[in-house]
C-alpha cells in the first residue's frame, strides 16, 4: 500500500520565472543527485533552489537564458521542472508502487493533489504509463493560471534517482504552445539526461 505522506513528495512541483545565469547541470541535496537537462536546455539558476526540505530546478532554453542564439536551443522548446526530494524506498519497492500510484492520480485526493487549487474537480487526469521505474502522467488542470502562464496541460514524469523521489514536468508557455507529442519527447529526454547523470540510479 502506498502511504499518504510518500504520495505527498512525488506531487510537488511549481513554475515561476525571473532572470538568470546560465548552468546545463547542478548537484543538489548535498550533492547526491545531479539535475541535468536535455541538449538545449540550461538552469535558471536565479530560480531554482537547493533547501534542506528539497530542491527545485527550472528549465529554460540555453539561447533564451543566454541572451545569445549560438547557445542553442530544441525546435519545440518546452519549458521543464525537476523537484528532488528525499525519502524514497528501495529502489524494487519504488517500482511496484507504480501501478497504485497510477490509481491513486486518478481518484478524488489524488486530483486535489495535482491541483493548483486543491480543488479535484479542476483536474483530469488524462493518461497514464509505466515504463520500467518511471510513471508518465498527461495532466489537464483547469485552475486559474493566472500567476504561471502556462498552458493547462502538462507531462509529468516520477522516478526514482539516488535514494531520492523525483518528479519531472514539461508543460508549454503560453506564449509559445508547445505541442503535447514533443512536450512527452522533451520529458522522455529529460529522464535519459538525468539518468546519464546519475548512473547508479536504476540499479541502487
Amino acid at each position: 500500500m502506498v502511504s499518504f505522506a510518500f504520495l505527498a513528495v512525488l506531487l510537488s512541483a511549481c513554475v515561476t520565472g525571473g532572470p538568470a545565469t546560465v548552468t546545463r547541470a547542478m548537484a543538489v541535496s548535498g550533492g547526491s543527485v545531479v539535475v541535468a537537462g536535455p541538449p538545449g536546455y540550461c538552469i535558471d539558476r536565479a530560480v531554482s533552489r537547493d533547501k534542506p526540505d528539497g530542491a527545485f530546478v527550472l528549465f529554460g532554453t540555453c539561447a533564451a537564458l543566454s541572451g545569445s542564439r549560438a547557445a542553442g536551443q530544441p525546435a519545440s522548446p518546452a519549458l521543464l521542472t525537476v523537484s528532488v526530494s528525499s525519502g524514497a524506498p528501495d529502489g524494487e519497492t519504488f517500482a511496484e508502487s507504480l501501478p497504485a500510484l497510477a490509481s491513486f492520480m486518478r481518484s478524488v485526493p489524488g486530483r486535489a493533489a495535482l491541483s493548483r487549487s486543491g480543488d479535484a474537480e479542476s483536474v483530469s487526469v488524462e493518461d497514464t504509463r509505466i515504463k520500467g521505474d518511471v510513471m508518465f502522467l498527461r495532466v489537464r488542470d483547469r485552475s486559474d493560471a493566472s500567476d504561471r502562464p502556462v498552458e493547462p496541460e502538462y507531462w509529468r514524469a516520477i522516478l526514482r534517482v539516488e535514494g531520492h523521489i523525483v518528479t519531472l514536468t514539461a508543460l508549454s508557455p503560453s506564449e509559445q504552445p508547445v505541442a503535447a507529442t514533443d512536450r512527452f519527447r522533451a520529458l522522455e529526454a529529460l529522464v535519459r539526461a538525468m539518468r546519464a547523470a546519475n548512473k547508479g540510479s536504476t540499479a541502487d
